[in-house]
C-alpha cells in the first residue's frame, strides 16, 4: 500500500475532517443578533473524534483503530482507580472547597493546600484565568506552535490573542515576546514540555517573562513524563501559575481533572469565581486513588517514555523522516518527502491515527503519541511504508 495510490473515499473524508473547524453561518439570525458578536462567530476547537467515528470515516473496524492522536494513556486507568468509582454517594454534591482533593495534592506536590485549586480538566483553569485577568480587547500571548486551547479560550474572552512564533529550535523568542508585551497585556501561556514540540521552557526564559510583571501560566500537563518543573519559582513570583493534569499520566482523561498551583492570592480569587461543584465526586475519588497508587502509575509513565525513545531509535534508522527531541509522551515527526496530509492518510489507512495541525509551519509534521509496545510495533511498520 504505497503513498502513490489515491486514498479511498473513506480515508479522504477522514483527512478532510482531521482539520475541520466549524463556524457559524454567515447570515446571522435575529436571535444571533442578540448574542455577543465574538461568541456568535467563534471557530470551535477541534477535539479528537471517538474511535468508532474514526473507524467509520476510515472504513475500518473499531478494533483496528490505534489512537495516538490525543496523547492519551493507552494503558487506561489502573484497577484501583476503577474500583474507587463504585459505591459513591452520587446523590450528594461534591465538596465545593475540594478539601480532600487539595490535601492529597498538597502531599503530592509539596505545596500548601491554599496554593492549589482543582479544575474540570486543565482546560477549565485556563478559562478561569481568562475570566480573572482578561477583559475584552486586552492582550493574551502564546507562542506558536502550541496547545490550541490558549487561543480558543482567549477568543471566548474576546481578547486579542498574539501568537509569537518560536525560533528554529522551538524555544521562545524573548526579544519578540518583550516587544509584544504592552500595557494591555494580561497573561502569557507557555507549555513545558510544549505541545506539540516537546521541548522545555528554560528557567531563564521563564524569569525573563515573570520579571515583566504580567501573569505567566506555565502548563506542565506532561510534568510526570518530563521529570522537570518550574514550580520552585513560585516562592519568588506571585504572578506565576503552574498548570497540571491527571489526564495523561494517570490515565483518566475521561474524568476531566486538572489543577493549578499558584500564590494564595491567585488561588483564592480562582476559588471565588469557579463553578461551586467543578470537581465531581467521581473525579475526586479517582484522584485520591491515583495518588495513593502513584508508584504504579509512574511505572507506566516510565514505560511510555521508553516507547517514545524506542520510536526515536527506529526513526533514526529511516530515511525521509526525523523528529524533534521531546520530553513528553509524544514525538513531533517531520516528513522530508511527504506532506503531513499524505503521511496522515498513509497511517490512517493502516488504522493508526495521529495529530495534524493547521499551522503552515507544521505542514510536513505530525505528532505521534507514545503507545504500548504492541502499538509501537505497528507504528514502526506503518512508518516504513509511509516514508
Amino acid at each position: 500500500m504505497g503513498m502513490q495510490q489515491h486514498p479511498n473515499i473513506a480515508v479522504a473524508t477522514l483527512l478532510a475532517n482531521s482539520l475541520k473547524v466549524r463556524h457559524t453561518f454567515p447570515n446571522m439570525s435575529q436571535l444571533e443578533n442578540l448574542m455577543r458578536p465574538h461568541m456568535a462567530k467563534i471557530a470551535t476547537y477541534h477535539a479528537v473524534d471517538p474511535s468508532e467515528e474514526l473507524a467509520r470515516q476510515a472504513g475500518i473496524r473499531p478494533q483496528d483503530v490505534i489512537r495516538l492522536n490525543a496523547n492519551e494513556n493507552p494503558y487506561g486507568a489502573i484497577a484501583e482507580i476503577s474500583e474507587s468509582l463504585t459505591a459513591l454517594d452520587l446523590h450528594l454534591y461534591p465538596d465545593s472547597q475540594q478539601r480532600k482533593f487539595r490535601a492529597a495534592l498538597s502531599e503530592y506536590t509539596g505545596r500548601p493546600e491554599e496554593n492549589i485549586i482543582g479544575g474540570a480538566g486543565a482546560d477549565e483553569i485556563i478559562d478561569l484565568l481568562m475570566r480573572l485577568f482578561v477583559e475584552q480587547g486586552q492582550k493574551v500571548i502564546d507562542c506558536e506552535p502550541t496547545f490550541g486551547m490558549y487561543a480558543f479560550s482567549a477568543n471566548l474572552a474576546g481578547a486579542e490573542i498574539v501568537s509569537v512564533p518560536r525560533n528554529s529550535s522551538w524555544d521562545i523568542d524573548i526579544p519578540a515576546m518583550r516587544e509584544a508585551i504592552d500595557e494591555s497585556t494580561r497573561i502569557v501561556f507557555l507549555a513545558s514540555p510544549n505541545n506539540p514540540t516537546g521541548n522545555l521552557l528554560t528557567e531563564s526564559d521563564a524569569r525573563a517573562l515573570l520579571d515583566t510583571g504580567i501573569a505567566v501560566c506555565v502548563d506542565e500537563t506532561y510534568h510526570e513524563f518530563a521529570s522537570s518543573t518550574l514550580s520552585p519559582l513560585l516562592d519568588e513570583y506571585e504572578n506565576l501559575v503552574i498548570l497540571r493534569s491527571f489526564s495523561k499520566w494517570a490515565g483518566i482523561a475521561g474524568l476531566r481533572v486538572g489543577y493549578a498551583i499558584a500564590s494564595v492570592n491567585v488561588i483564592q480569587h480562582l476559588m471565588d469565581i469557579k463553578q461551586p461543584y467543578n470537581i465531581t465526586i467521581a473525579g475526586e475519588a479517582a484522584v485520591l486513588a491515583a495518588l495513593k497508587h502513584k508508584d504504579v502509575l509512574l511505572s507506566r509513565v516510565s514505560s511510555l517514555v521508553e516507547q517514545r525513545k524506542r520510536l526515536e531509535l527506529e526513526i533514526d534508522e529511516l530515511d525521509g523522516i526525523s523528529y524533534y527531541p521531546s520530553r513528553g509522551n509524544f514525538l513531533l515527526c517531520h516528513f522530508d518527502r511527504r506532506t503531513a496530509a499524505e503521511a496522515y492518510v498513509g497511517l490512517a489507512e493502516q488504522g493508526i491515527f495521529v495529530r495534524r495541525f493547521p499551522q503552515s509551519i507544521l505542514d510536513n509534521s505530525l505528532r505521534i503519541s507514545a503507545g504500548t509496545p504492541e502499538q509501537t510495533d505497528r507504528v514502526i511498520s506503518a512508518l516504513r511504508t509511509v516514508v
